[in-house]
C-alpha cells in the first residue's frame, strides 16, 4: 500500500508460513536424524558404537589374547626346558690298574727230562721236571698230563690220575724248572699185573694242548697205580 504523503507509516505484519511449510520442515529433521543411526556408515571414533577390533593395541598393563588358544602359556613366563639326566659315573675302583697278564710257558720255551727214580717201602716215584729255555720268564700252574709209550710209539695203559692238592702259580726263570713226582708201586705188592716197560714219556705242560717227550728211563707201572702230583718249584726232591 502506498504511504501517504506527511501522513503515518502503516506497519508490516510478519510473513504468516503456512501448516504445510511447517510440516515438511519438521519430517526433514527427522529423516536426517535416522540417517545418522542406520546408515553403513562407521561411527566416530571413542563413541559408543564404534566396533572392537581384534587387531586393536591392548592397554597398558593389560595382556594382549593369546593367538594359540588357552592352553598356551603367556608371553611373559618362558616355557621350562627339561633338563637331561647326567650319566652317572662309577669312582669305585676307577684308578685301579689291571691286572698284569699271566705268560703261561709254552711248549716251545720248555725243556721236559726225568731224575733219578726214588724206590722205597713199595713205592717207585720218578720226578718230571720242565725246564724254561727260553729268554723271558713265564709260569705253569697245576698238574701235567702223561702216558706212557712203547718204543714203536703206542700208548701204554691210561694216564696217569692227578695226586695230592694244587699248588700256587710258579714263575719260572729262565734257567728255572719245576716239576712233578710219578708214582707207582713196586713190582709183586699187587696182584695185578704190571704193564710194559715204558720206552718214552709223553707230558702236556699246564694250560698247553702241545705235547712233550723225553727217556723213560725204563719205567714200569704196577699194582694199576700210576699217579702225577702237581708241579711244584725245583727240578726233583
Amino acid at each position: 500500500m502506498a504511504q501517504r504523503y506527511g501522513g503515518t507509516p502503516a506497519r508490516r505484519r510478519p510473513p504468516v508460513l503456512s501448516v504445510s511449510a511447517l510440516l515438511i520442515g519438521a519430517l526433514a529433521a527427522v529423516t536426517a536424524c535416522g540417517t545418522d543411526q542406520d546408515s553403513g556408515a562407521p561411527a566416530p571414533p571413542g563413541s559408543a558404537d564404534a566396533p572392537h577390533s581384534a587387531t586393536s593395541a591392548a592397554r597398558p598393563g593389560t595382556a594382549e589374547p593369546s593367538e594359540t588358544g588357552d592352553d598356551a602359556a603367556p608371553a611373559s613366563t618362558p616355557a621350562k626346558t627339561p633338563t637331561a639326566a647326567k650319566p652317572s659315573v662309577a669312582t669305585e675302583g676307577a684308578s685301579a690298574a689291571p691286572p698284569a697278564a699271566r705268560r703261561v710257558c709254552s711248549q716251545d720255551q720248555l725243556k721236559l727230562s726225568t731224575g733219578r727214580a726214588d724206590i722205597g717201602a713199595g713205592n717207585v716215584y720218578v720226578p718230571l721236571a720242565f725246564t724254561n729255555t727260553g729268554e723271558t720268564s713265564c709260569t705253569l700252574t697245576g698238574f701235567p698230563g702223561v702216558s706212557l709209550l712203547d718204543a714203536p710209539g703206542a700208548a701204554i695203559g691210561d694216564p696217569a690220575t692227578r695226586r695230592g692238592p694244587a699248588r700256587p702259580t710258579i714263575v719260572l726263570k729262565p734257567g728255572d724248572s719245576a716239576y712233578a713226582s710219578l708214582h707207582t708201586l713196586n713190582k709183586g705188592l699187587s696182584d695185578k699185573p704190571c704193564w710194559r716197560t715204558a720206552s718214552r714219556i709223553r707230558a702236556y705242560p699246564p694250560d698247553s694242548y702241545r705235547s712233550m717227550k723225553t727217556s723213560a728211563r725204563s719205567l714200569q707201572v704196577c699194582g694199576g697205580v700210576f699217579e702225577v702230583t702237581a708241579l711244584e718249584p725245583g727240578s726233583q726232591p
